[in-house]
């Protein structure tokens, strides 16, 4: 945002929860700080406000939510104002919290465009139930911004509980659509699945996840997706292994050096997965050029399968350096 509009155009707009005009420690504040514990019911206040104030006066914004310590949610807006809002403006003053309120807010410090902004916005945000409404220049630059914004984010993830959906950050438009939002969520089904993928990326001695598109096409996991369900995974965890993380750590472990876990059964089932992936590499790469990279990279396998017992130069270890697989 400040590479694209300029430092003397973006800003740090606070919100708090409050009723205005009824006093820090009134009754009615203090329900409505109450309510604002609760994350949906400030994800609700957040969108009428974005929608009728926010995204309409600024043409770009990113928004934080962050947690008190008391458990009462407020949030951070990054905006860009259409004025300049800092020639003129002591910044330093304004943003120094050391100092009492009054001696920090006076209207001297603020120039005329940064003035009008907050007349604005004060205005308006009692109407959506916020209380503390402050709009500051940015200090020193876009980056020290934000990993300040980035703290609170991480602290505010530290502090939910798990099984609800949460979003702690969202951007306009104008910025969304420059980047991806897709996630998955982090749970064991989600590690099973990656496990099997790494295992997968092994066998066809990938390097990157762009990996499998570059080979496989697009569709790559429509037409790979049954075949790496069928690598086994040869343990049962109990409730709690996960959150514990001891089932990261077994499955880390296993996805290095998959065989000595693994049963007869097993061995021939992971021997069987390799074989299937071979066969549809060889169905769907885009040309011979693909076909021939691939076979140069791909290291000897020795064929111990039901022959012997497997020694320490069967599991190759030398060829799986996890750190080096970004899965």
């Amino acid at each position: 945002m400040v590479r694209k509009y300029g430092i003397n155009h973006v800003g740090l707009l606070t919100l708090t929860f409050g009723v205005p005009g009824s006093g820090r420690g009134s009754k009615e504040t203090r329900e409505l700080r109450e309510q604002a514990k609760d994350l949906e019911f400030v994800q609700k206040r957040w969108h009428s406000f974005n929608t009728n104030i926010i995204a309409k006066r600024y043409p770009d914004w990113a928004c934080v939510l962050e947690t008190h310590k008391d458990g009462v949610w407020h949030l951070h807006v990054v905006v860009v104002t259409k004025l300049d809002n800092r020639t003129g403006t002591d910044v330093e003053t304004l943003t120094n919290y050391e100092l009492p309120a009054w001696k920090r807010k006076g209207k001297h410090l603020r120039n005329e465009a940064l003035a009008a902004e907050w007349r604005t916005l004060r205005e308006t945000a009692c109407k959506y139930r916020f209380g503390r409404v402050e709009l500051m220049p940015i200090r020193k630059t876009g980056e020290a911004l934000a990993r300040y914004l980035g703290g609170y984010l991480t602290k505010s993830f530290k502090l939910l509980t798990g099984g609800r959906k949460s979003r702690l950050v969202r951007f306009s438009r104008g910025i969304s659509k420059q980047f991806t939002m897709v996630y998955s969520i982090w749970d064991l089904s989600n590690l099973i699945y990656r496990t099997r993928l790494k295992i997968a990326a092994y066998m066809l001695n990938f390097r990157e996840i762009d990996d499998f598109a570059d080979y496989f096409g697009p569709r790559w996991h429509y037409y790979l997706g049954d075949i790496i369900a069928g690598i086994p995974i040869p343990f049962k965890f109990e409730k709690g292994d996960f959150e514990r993380g001891l089932a990261v750590k077994i499955l880390n472990g296993y996805a290095e050096n998959p065989y000595p876990h693994l049963d007869e059964k097993g061995k021939k089932q992971m021997v069987a997965v390799d074989a299937a992936l071979l066969q549809k590499f060889t169905e769907l790469a885009f040309d011979e050029a693909a076909e021939m990279r691939w076979r140069e990279s791909r290291p000897v396998e020795a064929d111990n399968i039901d022959v012997g017992p497997l020694t320490s130069e069967d599991f190759q270890d030398d060829w799986l350096k996890l750190s080096e697989y970004p899965f």
